[in-house]
């Protein structure tokens, strides 16, 4: 019974791993891109006290989030052709975790509209690149019974828990306690935490080829292979869909807490709690329900579902009572929204593309997404915001998060215990 206990992990990819490990890459990886995102989104949670405090308008607002959306981007996918090809993973990860919170530190020193679009574009380098590294760990170190709740976990559950749900109440909290500087000082901590964690558990995955084999050309890795993975039909879907994704995303996690204030009159002390519900709705529908559900019965059903509760965040509360408990309903089954994520961004590209090439794929991804959805998009919303109404630039959100759901139907499904039934069906049909 005791060595059973103690047996490594196997994981999907054939990899020998510490037994427990895939937990514990899990909860690590999570954890790191559940903070690289509770300091994303501190912006726009604090944006009351920020442009206040700094005479913004919602242009610069928006300018804010494109200017780091764009770093985030080209450095994402920079970064990981990097981690792909040349260094350890795993070091490199850990130090992008450790110089984007010393970035996260410097917010709160800031004096000007100017010196914050200079911090926060430095940081976007140093996040940029995590998602997909923090994914390039997932898929290959999962078992294939968990692959897709596995990411769900990573990309949207912890992410829900600490950026979205934990974040809006923390930082309104400390604003209202210690001032909005402050805050984002204290992030310092959990970063170095992080950072020492990374170090000493994760391990670097295997993806067909060891780094001592590339390094020393045993394996030779085939020309115009790079280009051939970005060229499947479900990457370019997935490309697309990004675009519109990202404008969902970071359109509603910008532009609503400013909308439930600025026009629809709750305090501050009412908007943080309905802003939450979305990060609860993605611990549980986003993060764990609609992904296990892709596991089982396929991505591409999950994504059009998602896509479908996704409208909801933006057209339910635009249109939702004023009444903060019922508002908090709308944003919990609207942020299952967020089940798209990890299915566009990792699961569907991940399972489509040469396993060598993950980091880069996905890093390929968000590049597009970051730059024209939430960069140009954004921006685009911030100056909506300013023209006709910050509610025509939720209007718009929702309308992006309808398209993901149309381009589900044009991709090739990818779960592995889905296509493995459909060969076995094929086999029998052909036996009898």
């Amino acid at each position: 019974m005791s060595d059973n206990k103690k047996a490594p992990f196997i994981s999907g990819t054939g990899q020998v791993l510490p037994h427990g490990y895939e937990y514990k890459m899990v909860a690590i990886v999570g954890l790191v891109i559940g903070f690289v995102m509770f300091d994303r989104f501190a912006v726009a949670n604090l944006q009351s006290y920020m442009m206040e405090d700094l005479g913004m308008n919602y242009t610069q607002l928006g300018l804010i989030t494109a200017v780091f959306a764009a770093t985030w981007a080209v450095a994402g996918v920079l970064g990981n052709y990097l981690a792909d090809t040349k260094v350890s993973r795993k070091k490199f990860f850990a130090f992008c975790v450790l110089l984007f919170s010393v970035c996260s530190l410097l917010t709160g020193f800031v004096t000007g509209f100017l010196m914050l679009v200079v911090v926060r574009a430095v940081m976007g380098v140093f996040e940029g690149p995590m998602y997909p590294c923090a994914q390039s760990f997932v898929m290959p170190q999962s078992s294939k019974e968990r692959r897709g709740l596995n990411m769900g976990l990573v990309q949207v559950t912890i992410i829900g828990l600490v950026a979205t749900t934990l974040g809006p109440i923390v930082q309104v909290a400390l604003a209202e306690s210690i001032g909005w500087r402050y805050t984002f000082a204290v992030t310092i901590i959990p970063g170095i935490i992080l950072t020492l964690f990374i170090m000493k558990t994760l391990v670097n995955p295997q993806t067909g080829a060891s780094a001592e084999e590339i390094a020393e050309k045993k394996v030779e890795r085939e020309k115009g292979a790079l280009l051939k993975a970005l060229k499947g039909r479900n990457i370019i879907l997935s490309i697309i869909s990004s675009i519109f994704l990202l404008t969902w995303y970071i359109g509603v996690l910008t532009f609503m807490p400013g909308y439930l204030v600025g026009v629809r009159g709750f305090t501050e002390m009412e908007m943080a709690p309905i802003m939450s519900g979305f990060g609860i709705g993605a611990v549980v529908l986003g993060g764990i329900v609609l992904p296990k559900l892709s596991d089982n019965f396929g991505r591409k059903p999950i994504v059009i579902i998602s896509a479908i509760l996704g409208a909801v965040a933006a057209f339910g509360l635009l249109y939702g009572p004023n009444n903060v408990p019922l508002m908090m309903v709308l944003a919990f089954i609207g942020w299952g929204g967020t089940g798209v994520n990890s299915m566009i961004q990792a699961a569907i590209p991940g399972e489509s593309s040469d396993p060598r090439y993950i980091g880069t794929v996905i890093g390929t991804i968000q590049l597009t997404g970051e730059l024209i959805g939430a960069t140009l998009g954004t921006t685009l919303l911030g100056i909506v915001g300013d023209s006709y109404g910050v509610d025509k630039s939720i209007i718009i959100c929702g309308i992006c998060i309808l398209v993901c759901a149309v381009i589900a139907i044009f991709m090739k499904e990818t779960a592995p215990l889905v296509l493995e039934r459909r060969v076995a069906k094929k086999v029998g049909a052909g036996v009898a």
